[in-house]
Formats: C-alpha cells, sequence, structure tokens
C-alpha cells in the first residue's frame, strides 16, 4: 500500500467515525507542516492501515524511512553549505573592503579607460624577449601598439602615459605579445576605490581607478603600495 492510499484511507476512515480525533500538522512557517513531519505522518497512517489480510512488505517501510533520511541530511548539508558560503563572501567582502585606497595586481584582458591616465602592471616571462609589445584594441577594432622594450627573464614592472597615444575614452581589449611568440604573464596594476556586495549573492565586485569594475576572482595579489 502506498502512501497516498494510506493517507486516502485514513481521511475516509476519519468521516465514516464522525469527527474521530484527527493528527495534528506539526507547526511550521506560515502554519504549514515540515516536509519530514508530513512523511512520518502519512508513513505510520500507512502502517496503522494496511489490511490484516495483505499487510504491506517491511522493507518498504524501511526503503522509505531511508529515503526520508537521505533526504534530511541532504537539505541540512544544503542550508549549511550556504550559510557558509553567505560567512566567505561577508568575510571576503571585508577582507576587500580593507584594500580600498590600496593597489592590487589584477589579470583581465579588458579595460576601461579615460585615455589620459597612465596604465601600469607587471610582466612575468619565462625567457629573455627582445622586444615586449602591449596591443590595445578599442571598440571600433583599432589596434594600439605600445612597445614595452626588452625584458629579462621572470618579473618586470612597467608604467604607460595614456596620453602620449592620444587614446580616446572607451573600452579596450589588452594582450601582450613578445618577439619569441611566447606567452607571459601579463598582470595591471590600479588602486581600489570601491567594493560591491551583489545582492544576488554573487561574489564582490571591485571598482579599480582607471581600468573599471572587475570581479574578486580577478584579482591577483593585493598590495599594500
Amino acid at each position: 500500500m502506498s502512501v497516498e492510499q494510506a493517507q486516502a484511507r485514513q481521511f475516509s476512515a476519519s468521516n465514516q467515525q464522525g469527527g474521530e480525533q484527527k493528527v495534528a500538522p506539526a507547526a511550521g512557517k506560515n502554519g504549514a507542516q515540515p516536509s519530514n513531519d508530513m512523511f512520518m505522518t502519512l508513513l505510520l497512517a500507512q502502517i496503522r492501515n494496511q489490511s490484516p489480510l495483505d499487510p504491506a512488505d517491511p522493507s518498504q517501510f524501511v526503503s522509505q524511512l531511508a529515503q526520508m533520511s537521505q533526504m534530511q541530511s541532504t537539505q541540512d548539508m544544503l542550508k549549511q553549505l550556504q550559510s557558509q558560503g553567505a560567512m566567505l563572501r561577508e568575510l571576503q567582502g571585508v577582507a576587500l573592503g580593507a584594500q580600498v585606497g590600496k593597489p592590487v595586481l589584477l589579470q583581465t584582458d579588458r579595460i576601461r579607460s579615460d585615455g589620459q591616465g597612465e596604465l601600469n602592471g607587471r610582466l612575468t616571462l619565462s625567457g629573455q624577449e627582445e622586444s615586449a609589445t602591449l596591443i590595445l584594441t578599442d571598440a571600433a577594432g583599432q589596434r594600439t601598439r605600445i612597445d614595452l622594450g626588452k625584458r629579462e627573464a621572470g618579473a618586470s614592472d612597467f608604467k604607460i602615459k595614456l596620453a602620449d597615444y592620444h587614446l580616446a575614452a572607451g573600452n579596450y581589449q589588452v594582450e601582450l605579445s613578445t618577439a619569441s611568440g611566447s606567452k607571459g604573464l601579463f598582470e595591471l596594476k590600479a588602486e581600489v576605490s570601491g567594493v560591491r556586495l551583489p545582492v544576488n549573492g554573487g561574489e564582490p565586485v571591485l571598482s579599480l581607478a582607471g581600468l573599471g569594475d572587475f570581479p574578486a576572482s580577478s584579482v591577483s595579489a593585493l598590495l599594500s603600495a
């Protein structure tokens, strides 16, 4: 006998006996009965109302109890993960908030520029390069090549005055080109001007001076100066 059949038999028997005592639903949010309490109520009703001539297989009850336990464990685990995720997000927001007014290193292939400020960053190369070039491509597809000169292996900083290249304000795609064709690590340096925590629970968003808004996952290093 299924849980649904047991529920129907229980309600039918209650009506025929003229108002015998009914099982009161457990109090829950907005008066609703929690799903695990409802499941147990129906399972007990199934056991009480099974036909003596055709009793249900006990293994069915065990299986249903196991399913209920598994469902409850899954719900508890989901709630715990959601709680931990919210806590981690808040801690991340606090840590990033302390970085406001300080610089960070950022890995990105796009920037928003006013065409007047400086573009600072760091290159990390696996070997010596006779030349390294930064290529900025605007929305119209126009490419501006900025020569960074000869670079040694390892990390080295660069600083570019955008006004020297007569760049218009707008969004740009950024890529690094080397003489050997190898792909080095390219990071931009900018000061954090603000941190925003999305209301939908997404990752924090940083506003970086002269570059635009970026997700926290784009940040590769927090700097003190």
